[in-house]
């Protein structure tokens, strides 16, 4: 492998780690709006409160970094799918 498909290949699996840490914090923030949402479902439902407009800002942050790590996920994939590419013509090319 040439050293700019390895450098491809290693900036992939750097970006996974990252991937990792944003899915760690948002099966945290979710957990905590499924625990906040919880605690509030016992009041009953259709009753604004003001934990209403916690729940949203909960609910917002958690989205946030889902999407980072689809985000970083798919980054990474396109990272080794260069990398394979990139290895694969240059060696076409010293045939």
């Amino acid at each position: 492998m040439t050293a700019h498909a390895e450098q491809l290949r290693q900036d992939g699996h750097l970006i996974e780690k990252w991937a990792v840490g944003w899915m760690l914090l948002s099966l945290g923030l979710w957990a905590w709006f499924g625990y906040r949402f919880l605690l509030d479902d016992d009041r009953g439902h259709f009753t604004p409160t003001g934990s209403s407009r916690a729940l949203v800002g909960i609910l917002a942050l958690a989205v946030i970094p889902t999407i980072i790590t689809a985000a970083t996920l798919v980054y990474a994939r396109v990272l080794f799918r260069l990398a394979g590419r990139t290895a694969g013509q240059e060696a076409g090319q010293r045939s």
